[in-house]
């Protein structure tokens, strides 16, 4: 078992893994920490607690529906980080045969759903295969078949027509402060895998991001590097010519310029 090195976490991820197993019994493969807390980039005020819940098989109705009781009552408590619970229940087959079509039981912000994995959640996996923590479990990368470089490619090319692209038909969800770092930050360490293949954490692919992109978007991902919850920073409109931005220079790449 491998440990976090905020002791707040340990002890949550801990309460959580002991209900999860009593849940899931025998279905229950194993539980592991991809995201910013594998890389080393957590930031406790804004980063989330990615946990990935490996399953036998596809659930049954009855233990669905104990699980999303059991985080919404995580999600309602007092303990310390919480409502920064992010979890995905993945049956065993799917981490070998990748459906982005496919759906899965997830939790996220108080809400539990069926959610479809979409293209990006290949870019989850790599994270997680490269940089996982293992909790309780066998080695995820005996879990996770490799991706390669030109797989991840095609993976953030088909998020960004799929998600991206759909929502500057309607940007207005994006009025959130919260959502615009989310947009220009996710949106840097978009450029920054399909230039180079791999994958880096927000801040540092948004480091790359000033030093690489034209310089008047430099302002812009400043501002969203440096933002905390609770501030303004009100720039809807040019988060939006960002997001248009990525995906027209997304368009200008060609089949000939392979990732190595």
């Amino acid at each position: 078992m491998e440990l976090i090195k905020y002791r707040e976490i340990n002890e949550l991820l801990q309460k959580l893994l002991f209900q999860i197993r009593a849940i899931l019994e025998e279905k229950f493969v194993g539980l592991y920490i991809g995201g910013s807390l594998s890389s080393n980039s957590f930031d406790p005020e804004t980063s989330d607690i990615d946990c990935y819940i490996v399953t036998i098989g596809i659930l049954p109705k009855q233990l669905i529906q104990k699980i999303e009781e059991l985080h919404q009552e995580f999600y309602l408590s007092n303990l310390a980080f919480s409502s920064k619970i992010e979890a995905s229940y993945v049956p065993q087959e799917d981490l070998l045969n990748f459906n982005p079509k496919a759906t899965r039981p997830y939790f996220n912000e108080g809400y539990f759903c069926f959610g479809q994995y979409g293209s990006n959640y290949l870019i989850e996996l790599k994270v997680l295969r490269e940089n996982g923590i293992t909790l309780v479990g066998p080695d995820i990368k005996n879990l996770i078949k490799e991706i390669s470089a030109q797989n991840l490619r095609l993976a953030i090319q088909n998020n960004l027509q799929e998600y991206w692209k759909n929502t500057l038909k309607d940007f207005s969800k994006f009025g959130r402060s919260d959502y615009q770092v989310f947009a220009i930050l996710t949106l840097c360490r978009t450029l920054y895998s399909l230039e180079t293949g791999k994958i880096a954490s927000k801040k540092e692919a948004a480091r790359w991001a000033i030093q690489k992109l034209e310089a008047n978007w430099k302002s812009l991902i400043e501002q969203a590097c440096a933002w905390k919850p609770g501030q303004e920073i009100d720039k809807l409109d040019e988060t939006k010519r960002f997001v248009s931005y990525v995906i027209n220079r997304n368009n200008s790449y060609n089949s000939a310029k392979i990732i190595k």
